[in-house]
This record gives structure tokens, C-alpha cells and sequence, in this order.
């Protein structure tokens, strides 16, 4: 009988093969050009938009959706398979207390990276923009996105934390049952076999790239980016702050990952998480990319990774502390010690609990607007560009799960 040696190092797998990279920075820039013509050449109206109605946007929501498809059983097999990798209730407590410390951690370091830059340079202040005014044009809400949050967000969660039972259990009983050890095996197959489907979903993702930028640029046009690039800036400077000095730095002093050998692993992961707009999205290449490229030990990857799509949100926590302080100075509101500490305090607590899905962090921004008396119509500034700035978030929410991967590889080990 076969039998599964979860202690044994990570042996090449069948999806072992790695997730092109140059195609998907090809499909990136060609898409961003092709639609930044649009706004150069004369075009007409009618036919753009037949082409992305009928054309790209069928491409691209294809694309996402068999992505979405794997999700649950994509999040239940990687957080079950890594637990049952470890061996008593003291391995299991021990890796979970250690992964809560440091998503708890960088959760509150992205709070402080937010709230100081935006503090800091306070790119809200002399804004004269008409907030009644969508300034994207026919550039799209959130609601379509809203949609897939309210389809996904109850169920993952849910799944989640059965899957924590379940593996908790089974790392407690595992070898005493052989109905549970079948068990085991099965859910090691169902994570090879998603993962199977997604390296051939992945050779069509250049296109899907391509698509998405292209749809992107043509709707919201560059203008949109002069007018508001202050904010921006900012947003984009502390998230690389927060990727390349936070999560860089933590898989290198505490994980022994040289900063190159880090980023240069991830690159694919990080040019899907940026087109995605997604970490779960991202999950298959970021495991991919934890086990083969990282080396890192399934036990600590699989549920790492799998518990940070919904717990270890620092760029979307960036991104939503910069917002809310920006659009306050739009209306010339100053915030005061008690309403900047309610900004800290319930972006720490949803980013232990945002789904990792596009357009995750309206809702977060909406409510903290509305706890802070902020106009309702600051939402209109800045929905013409939340598509990208939530590509732009992606990524340090993605590498950040990877940082402290890399930090925990050792947890759950056996002494003894």
C-alpha cells in the first residue's frame, strides 16, 4: 500500500514545472501600450468598445474564473496536506502560534508604514478636484467585483478554518487509522491535481495579462494617474517600502534567503499577483514558487499560504490607511489622535480577516469613511483608479505571505 512520508524533503512534483515569467512581462507591456494608444490614435468610440465587450473582457474573466473555480479545493487540500504534515498537538500549536505572531506583526508594521507616509507627506492637501465627478470616465466599480466577494468571502472563511480542524485532527491521529491515512493520500492528490490544472491554465495567462492591461488602460486612460499621482506616489512608495525593506529583509534575517535569491523566485508570482489583482489567484504559483524555487518545507508553505489569502493583508492595510487619511485632507478634515488610532486599530483587525479577492478592501475603506464622517462622494475620487492600485497592493500581500513562509521554515520541526 502506498503510503505518504510527510517528513521526507520536497521531492519534484508533476506541477513542478516553473511558471514562465518573460511571456507574462510581454503580455503586461504590450497590453499597457495597446490600450495607452487608444488614447493617441483616433479611434472610434463604438468599435472600442465592441472589442472589449465582446473580445478582451470575455478573455480576461474567463482566465479569472477557472482561477476562482480552484480556490476551494485549491485552500482546503494546501492548509490540510501542510498540517498533516506535522506530527502531536505541539508541533501543530507550535506552528500556528508562531504564523499568528508574524502575520500579527506585519499586519501592525504595514499599519505604521501606512498612516506614517501618509502623515508624512500628505498628498490630499491642496486637492481641487470635483469629487462629484467620476474622474474615470465608464471606468468600473465595484460592484461587479462586490459580487464575487459576497460569492466567496462567507464560504472561504468557513473552509478555513475547517480546514485547521481537520488538519489538526488528522495530525493528532495520523498512522493510528488507515481510513485515516486514505484520507491523507486523497487530499495530497486533490492538491496535485489542482495544481496539474492550473500549470495548463497558466500557459494562456500571457494572454490573459494582455487583456486585462489592454482593457485597463483603454478605460481609464494616463490622465487619471496626473491628477491624483501625489496619492499614488505615495501608496506605491510605501508599498515597495513595505516589500522590499519588511518582507525582503524578514526572509532574509529570519528565513536565510539572500535578497536576491528572494526576488528572483518570485518573479512570475509577482507579475500574476500584479495582473490578478488576486492572492488567492496567486496561491498555485506562490506554492509553486515556496516548495520548488524557495525550498521551503510543504508543512510550513501549504499552510502559511494558505491561511494568508484571508489573515495577512499588508498591502491592501496600506492602501487603506493612505486612502482614508488622503480623502480626509480632500475635504480639509484633520483627523484627530483618537480618529487616526480607530483608522490603526480596524485596519490591524480586517487585514486578519480581508478576502484576498479584487476589490477586497472597498468595504474596509467604505466603513471607516463612514465612521469618520468623511463624504460618501471621496469614494467617487478614487474608484477610477482602485482597479490598479489593487494590482499594485497584490503584490506585497502575496510576497509578504512568502516572507514569512520563508521566516517559519523551520517551525514544526521534530526535536526529538
Amino acid at each position: 500500500m502506498a503510503t505518504l512520508n510527510p517528513s521526507s524533503p520536497s521531492s519534484p512534483l508533476r506541477w513542478s514545472r516553473p511558471l514562465p515569467h518573460w511571456p507574462l512581462l510581454a503580455g503586461l507591456v504590450i497590453g499597457t501600450l495597446a490600450g495607452a494608444l487608444v488614447h493617441v490614435v483616433p479611434v472610434d468610440r463604438a468599435a472600442l468598445d465592441f472589442v472589449l465587450i465582446n473580445l478582451v473582457r470575455p478573455v480576461e474573466q474567463l482566465f479569472l474564473q477557472v482561477l476562482f473555480l480552484l480556490i476551494l479545493p485549491m485552500v482546503f487540500s494546501a492548509i490540510v496536506t501542510g498540517l498533516a504534515r506535522l506530527r502531536g498537538r505541539a508541533m501543530v500549536r507550535d506552528l500556528l502560534l508562531r504564523l499568528f505572531a508574524a502575520m500579527l506583526g506585519m499586519t501592525v508594521v504595514s499599519a505604521v508604514i501606512g498612516m506614517a507616509m501618509a502623515n508624512l507627506f500628505r498628498p490630499g492637501e491642496g486637492m481641487a478636484i470635483d469629487l462629484h465627478q467620476n474622474p474615470g470616465g465608464p471606468a468600473r466599480t465595484g460592484d461587479e467585483s462586490s459580487l464575487l466577494d459576497l460569492l466567496l468571502a462567507r464560504p472561504v472563511m468557513a473552509l478555513v478554518v475547517m480546514s485547521v480542524l481537520v488538519g489538526f485532527a488528522i495530525s493528532r491521529n495520523h498512522g493510528r487509522n488507515r481510513n485515516i491515512r486514505h484520507l491523507v493520500l486523497t487530499t495530497e492528490g486533490l492538491f496535485e491535481v489542482g495544481m496539474s490544472i492550473v500549470t495548463l491554465v497558466a500557459r494562456f495567462a500571457p494572454v490573459a495579462v494582455l487583456c486585462v492591461m489592454f482593457d485597463m488602460t483603454a478605460v481609464f486612460g494616463w490622465t487619471l494617474l496626473v491628477h491624483l499621482s501625489g496619492y499614488f506616489s505615495v501608496v506605491v512608495a510605501a508599498l515597495c517600502l513595505h516589500l522590499l525593506v519588511v518582507s525582503v529583509g524578514l526572509a532574509w534575517m529570519m528565513g536565510d534567503v539572500s535578497p536576491a535569491r528572494f526576488l528572483r523566485s518570485l518573479r512570475s508570482v509577482m507579475v500574476i499577483a500584479f495582473t490578478t489583482s488576486s492572492s488567492f489567484s496567486t496561491l498555485p504559483a506562490a506554492l509553486h514558487a515556496a516548495e520548488q524555487d524557495l525550498g521551503l518545507p510543504a508543512r510550513v508553505a501549504r499552510t502559511t499560504l494558505g491561511l494568508g489569502c484571508v489573515a495577512n493583508q499588508g498591502g491592501t492595510i496600506i492602501y487603506t490607511t493612505v486612502t482614508v487619511i488622503f480623502l480626509a485632507q480632500c475635504f480639509g478634515m484633520e483627523l484627530t489622535a483618537w480618529q487616526q488610532f480607530m483608522v490603526f486599530g480596524l485596519s490591524i483587525l480586517a487585514g486578519l480577516g480581508t478576502m484576498g479577492v479584487p476589490a477586497g478592501s472597498l468595504p474596509l475603506t467604505t466603513m471607516l469613511l463612514a465612521l469618520l464622517h468623511v463624504p460618501n462622494e471621496g469614494i467617487g475620487l478614487i474608484i477610477g483608479i482602485d482597479r490598479l492600485m489593487d494590482m499594485c497592493r497584490t503584490v506585497p500581500n502575496v510576497v509578504g505571505d512568502l516572507a514569512v513562509a520563508a521566516a517559519l521554515r523551520r517551525s514544526g520541526e521534530d526535536d526529538t
